[in-house]
């Protein structure tokens, strides 16, 4: 990976950070907030790379992308359109600031409407090993409030602050810091919404098309950014720059449960262990190759996951040689 495109992945993961800031009772466009929050909070400073980074922030909205003064090849444009396809992805109707929404709304249950439901299932508001357990949804609606917004605030801040750098490294622990914090956060909360797309899965996703549409691009060696996404966004919609790609492991269950005697639960707990070691590294090198992060794996389980990948001659090339290279080692 470039710099330039390590700082987008970066920018994008953080481009609706400024809803947690906006949610903690600061009145200010969200995409404004992310911006003072990461210069001012965080001290990410104005070089040429903290630049980037905070461009994508503040810029990841029409309005104010339209009047910024920045270079057409900003990576601010790939982070405009991709949270632009991420907001059509969750059936977002807007991608303007959330003023006059129901801040207090908590995360809804993907299943609330799934196979033709009807139910109104709510997460309990709270951060990752906030208690044991887990958290199922149920029928009490809990609302989020301020001061639970602004521990994940605090929380988020001391993680950053810690020292996470701003490079591939430590992209794995910024995903994790996000995860952490932000899986039960709803990324919308329109009333005339269902919010059940959290805050986390929303930016982890335009991280992963930021990543697909910087490669796609530079492949045909355009950096044009402004009037190939901006300018000219309805145009590149119809392009076909993804691929989703799927990877399965056949035999898991002859290989695991061909097991007898008396260590029998011990070996199948260590084999279940070496599948499930197996495939992440498989997965790591399979992203590796084709020049993602861990964003772009979007599942992972039971010997089967999908990731999104640009729709480049090179990644394709890649994943050929990566597949045969892989069932080799297996046979």
């Amino acid at each position: 990976m470039t710099d330039k495109h390590i700082d987008l992945i970066i920018g994008s993961l953080l481009h609706d950070i400024g809803k947690v800031i906006f949610r903690t009772g600061e009145r200010k466009n969200h995409s404004q907030s992310g911006y003072d929050y990461l210069k001012n909070e965080i001290g990410l400073n104005e070089s040429e790379r903290g630049k980037s980074i905070l461009e994508s922030v503040l810029y990841h909205h029409g309005a104010l992308l339209s009047k910024a003064a920045i270079a057409d090849d900003s990576t601010a444009y790939i982070t405009y359109i991709a949270d632009n396809i991420a907001s059509a992805a969750d059936r977002r109707e807007t991608d303007e600031p959330e003023y006059g929404f129901d801040m207090r709304t908590p995360l809804q249950s993907i299943f609330n409407h799934l196979n033709g439901n009807s139910q109104q299932y709510y997460y309990s508001p709270m951060m990752l090993g906030d208690k044991e357990g887990i958290n199922y949804p149920s029928a009490e609606k809990i609302p989020f409030r301020e001061s639970q917004y602004s521990a994940v605030r605090n929380t988020i801040t001391n993680a950053l602050k810690r020292g996470v750098k701003w490079d591939r490294e430590y992209i794995n622990s910024l995903l994790e810091i996000l995860e952490a914090t932000m899986t039960y956060i709803p990324s919308s909360t329109s009333k005339k919404e269902t919010a059940d797309i959290s805050l986390y899965d929303h930016m982890k996703i335009t991280a992963a098309v930021s990543s697909c549409i910087y490669l796609y691009l530079e492949e045909q060696g355009i950096n044009d950014y402004k009037t190939s996404l901006f300018k000219n966004a309805e145009n590149f919609y119809n392009e076909e720059a993804f691929l989703l790609y799927s990877v399965d492991l056949s035999g898991i269950q002859k290989f695991i449960y061909t097991v007898t005697g008396k260590d029998s639960l011990r070996i199948l707990r260590a084999r279940s262990f070496y599948l499930e070691v197996f495939m992440e590294n498989l997965i790591d090198e399979i992203l590796s190759e084709a020049g993602v992060s861990r964003a772009n794996l979007i599942y992972c389980g039971g010997g089967h996951m999908y990731a999104l990948l640009p729709n480049t001659a090179d990644v394709r090339t890649k994943l050929d040689a990566s597949e045969k290279k892989i069932n080799s080692w297996l046979l």
